[in-house]
């Protein structure tokens, strides 16, 4: 039976659940200026992190996925570990280039490496990285495992808010002219990342509580009749989390809520204070 080593970016968030300590995660890295770099997590964690940014909101920070030499060489010490395959589930390679460089580094080592494109990120990322290492525990082959990541990928949404478009311009994540627009007439869309794994606008709203409100609305619209597994990923936004949880529960009582920080590499795209709400159809698994 094949050792198949499973790792993932920390884009998944997997640092802030409790995750199979076998799981390799590839750190990306956060910059304030050109003088401060820190590896998301191992440096600074998300309740620091959103804490800066509070605190200084002119100092916006970049990310970077880690560096190829550094890649190449987790490869080959898995290799030397016994382990003959290794799966990557990266961050949709729509919102980084860190699916195209572990392809790169993957022709520069001995051992065979799959990587797949999640065309998400935090927890719908880290979900299909869980379920890649149980299936991987269980004995089953790099097509098995694809295949029912396949799945879960093409069955999951997040809906999200944002508190400020400042982020989202700056890095990149949407364009100067919706960015300008939205600061101007104080839009707070509700933003979702399609099939395609692109943050995608559906609706402009006016203020941050409709936006959240939409937020809502939208997963319970599209959530009503489904077996799912439901959670909120938020950049320090603790008390919008709990308003959320009390609405949730008047409409399904019986849902459990799954909570967990966006990592600092991504909240360095959204922003403080943004959160999500997202499904994974169970049924849709089966």
């Amino acid at each position: 039976m094949s050792k198949i080593a499973i790792l993932t970016c920390s884009n998944a968030g997997l640092d802030y659940l409790d995750f199979p300590k076998d799981i390799t995660i590839l750190r990306s890295v956060i910059h304030f200026g050109n003088s401060e770099s820190f590896n998301d997590y191992i440096d600074m964690d998300a309740k620091t992190f959103y804490e800066r940014i509070k605190a200084n909101p002119d100092d916006i920070p970049k990310t970077s996925y880690v560096a190829l030499g550094q890649m190449i060489e987790i490869f080959e010490g898995l290799k030397e570990k016994g382990y003959e395959e290794a799966i990557v589930v990266t961050i949709s390679s729509k919102l980084s280039g860190l699916f195209e460089a572990v392809k790169r580094a993957a022709n520069e080592v001995d051992i065979k490496v799959t990587v797949f494109d999640s065309k998400t990120l935090a927890y719908a990322e880290a979900f299909m990285v869980l379920e890649a290492h149980r299936l991987a525990k269980k004995g089953k082959k790099t097509p098995a495992i694809i295949k029912h990541l396949e799945k879960i990928r093409a069955n999951n949404q997040v809906y999200f808010a944002v508190d400020t478009l400042l982020y989202l311009v700056k890095n990149g994540r949407l364009s100067k002219l919706q960015g300008t627009l939205g600061t101007m007439l104080q839009l707070k869309p509700l933003l979702t990342i399609n099939q395609e794994g692109v943050v995608e606008t559906l609706e402009k709203i006016r203020t941050t509580h409709k936006a959240q409100k939409r937020v809502i609305e939208k997963y319970i619209e599209v959530t009503k009749n489904m077996n799912c597994i439901t959670y909120i990923s938020h950049a320090h936004a603790d008390d919008y989390v709990a308003w959320f949880i009390k609405e949730l529960k008047a409409v399904f009582p019986k849902r459990e809520v799954i909570v967990a920080y966006l990592t600092p590499v991504v909240g360095a795209h959204t922003g403080p204070k943004a959160l999500g709400l997202g499904y994974i159809d169970l049924d849709a698994l089966k």
